[in-house]
This record gives C-alpha cells, structure tokens and sequence, in this order.
C-alpha cells in the first residue's frame, strides 16, 4: 500500500499561525495518516492513499515534491486538499490539533520564512519549499532528507507486511 502526503505540501504552510498546536514530542511518528489532524483527511478519501504515487528531491533552494494522482482520484484528492485546509483553518482560529513530525517540521519551515509554491500540471502536483536563506536552506533539506528517507522505511514496512 502506497501512502502519500503531497497534499499536505501546499496546505501545512498555514500551519505557521496555529500557535495551539499538541504534539507527541520528538519521538512523535513522522508520518501519521490516522491521527494527524491534518494527514487524516488524506487517509479519510477511501483509496485515496493507495493510488498516489509521490517523491521528493532535494534541489540546490530547498525541496521539490510530486504527486501523481490517477485521473480518476483528481476529485477525491481536491476534495481531500479542502478538507485539509479546513483543518489548518481550525488550528488558525486557536483549535489545539496533534500534527505528526512531517507536519510540525513543515510549519517550522513556514514559520523561518521558507517560500512554498504548488504547481497542479497535467504530470501531477508539484510543491516547492525554497529559500535564499541558506539558514532556511539548510532546514528545508532536513525536512526532505528525513521525508525521502522516512517515506523508503514506510514503502519497505509496507512491502514486508504484504501491502
């Protein structure tokens, strides 16, 4: 089972004004479809999850993602992607939310000044996360290692167990 978390890409930005955000710590798991008040939403799109395909790099300003996303889930996923901003809404208005370590990083990086940038093109969604600052470069580059590598781990789990 392939799990993506692109669409949270464009939407966690938001995330840099929602001052009463909970988190587990930093033990907290990286990714967490189930329990993330944002990544739920993607999880909540029954399929949803297991039909995009998704990738990052990291380029010499920050980070690149892509979603490939089936033509026949391009609604589910828009839907998925309001849902999504409705929550980060929620945390901008003072709703405490539990996020998962993706999701507090992403809005870090937001916070420090990072540009974030989606393009939806006929190959699928792209998000940028740059900066001129190579402070914030830097960090951006945590943030993607630690995405590339967590999303291999997840795949390899995901591949043992049969999925």
């Amino acid at each position: 089972m392939k799990r993506s978390l692109l669409g949270v890409v464009a939407l966690v930005a938001l995330v840099a004004l929602a001052l009463t955000v909970t988190a587990a710590g930093e033990d907290q798991a990286w990714f967490d479809l189930d329990n993330c008040a944002i990544c739920k939403n993607l999880s909540a799109e029954k399929g949803l999850i297991d039909n995009i395909q998704w990738e990052s790099h990291l380029i010499a300003s920050g980070m690149l993602s892509v979603a490939k996303v089936p033509a026949e889930y391009e609604e589910v996923y828009n839907r998925a992607s309001k849902n999504m901003q409705a929550s980060v809404m929620k945390m901008q208005q003072g709703e405490p939310a539990k996020l998962c370590g993706f999701c507090m990083s992403y809005g870090k990086l937001a916070m420090s000044g990072a540009k974030v940038e989606e393009v939806h093109s006929k190959v699928g969604h792209i998000g940028l996360v740059t900066s001129a600052d190579e402070n914030v470069v830097k960090m951006i580059h945590a943030h993607g290692q630690r995405t590339i590598d967590e999303y291999k781990k997840m795949q390899a789990e995901q591949a043992s167990a049969g999925g």
